[in-house]
């Protein structure tokens, strides 16, 4: 096989416009796909409305069930530009019902959720993006079941691609962050930008006036900066709010070595890069049971009820006792790396592109 194959390929990506004012996961894997997806040959264009044209590209590869990205996608089906979708969402009672905010927003995530359940024909603009789409690339196999229940997806136009993680992450060293933080080896660690549907509050809650240290990385997404001063003034001396570190940065790094237990008790995920990345830096992994978690983890992590404090708080005490394993690592190196990402993304074009 030549080094470059699919040096024919044009492929642009695109997302809802305000998505890298505050990145998260979903941004991370739209970058890491574009990398892993040159280094077979393609050409990847970050799709610039400004001077860009549909027509000069063979795919258009969508990230995020965000429904205003749906008139370009219109725009593209015009122009008969092939689709690809990425959909990266979850649907649940659990996640509806633990909706930060006021009663209303809360009746309205019920309202929305009862909605799909009973009533899944019902048009929508995110069911018209998932019509239009030539393929969609749900990110495991529980959200593609999700995809067909709640929108009606047909099965063939389905191409499961699991997010995947950088394989540097397995050489971190703890040396950097305890420069910085000595007091902090071997803490609890939860990275994620701080918003409701990551659970920082339940997590403080599960973890604060005990002698465990919780270290907190992330910034607070700016609609939520009342949820992040509840964080905040519901937090004692044990858990430290760090701010935010760069993905690429080393103190990121860093702190997946030095940690001891990683969490993410989120009311969702699909299934969480920051987990994937401390699961390959060596750190024991206590993740949501919503989402597609399991079948990222396998037997490898410990599981929590997003909803339980008491719970997490558990989940944290067991990990926290468990002998150090390189079994969870080894098993990501062998399933999820960016280069496998890439290998089943280029499949899923196959299937709708001939000259792939």
């Amino acid at each position: 096989m030549p080094d470059k194959p699919y040096k024919n390929l044009n492929v642009a990506f695109f997302v809802y416009p305000s998505a890298f004012q505050s990145p998260g996961g979903g941004e991370v894997q739209l970058i890491k796909t574009k990398q892993a997806l040159e280094s077979f040959g393609v050409n990847v264009k970050l799709f610039d409305t400004w001077t860009d044209k549909l027509q000069d590209f063979d795919i258009l590869h969508v990230f995020g069930s965000v429904k205003d990205c749906l008139p370009m996608m219109e725009v593209a089906h015009q122009k008969k530009v092939k689709i690809a979708l990425s959909t990266i969402c979850w649907y649940s009672w659990k996640s509806a019902i633990g909706t930060y905010g006021s009663l209303l927003s809360k009746s309205l995530a019920i309202s929305r959720q009862a909605a799909k359940e009973i009533a899944p024909f019902l048009p929508s603009r995110r069911k018209k993006m998932m019509q239009i789409s030539d393929i969609l690339l749900p990110n495991s196999q529980i959200e593609a079941d999700q995809l067909r229940r709640y929108f009606g997806a047909a099965l063939p136009k389905i191409h499961v691609v699991p997010n995947g993680v950088d394989e540097s992450f397995a050489e971190s060293n703890p040396n950097l962050f305890l420069k910085h933080y000595p007091k902090l080896h071997g803490c609890v660690l939860c990275v994620g930008r701080i918003e409701p549907r990551k659970n920082q509050l339940n997590m403080v809650r599960a973890l604060r006036d005990t002698d465990i240290p919780f270290a907190v990385v992330g910034d607070p997404v700016p609609q939520y900066q009342d949820y992040y001063d509840l964080c905040r003034r519901e937090a004692t001396p044990n858990i430290h709010f760090l701010g935010g570190f760069p993905n690429e940065s080393g103190l990121l790094k860093s702190a997946y070595a030095a940690c001891k237990v990683f969490l993410l008790a989120s009311w969702l995920e699909t299934p969480g890069l920051a987990a994937l990345e401390a699961g390959l830096a060596g750190g024991q992994v206590v993740v949501t049971s919503e989402g597609a978690t399991r079948e990222y983890f396998a037997n490898y992590a410990l599981y929590t009820d997003p909803a339980s404090p008491r719970e997490i708080f558990s989940r944290v005490k067991t990990s926290l006792s468990m002998p150090v394993s390189s079994d969870l690592r080894q098993h990501l190196l062998t399933n999820f790396t960016w280069r496998h990402v890439a290998e089943k993304t280029l499949s899923a074009y196959r299937s709708i592109i001939c000259k792939v």
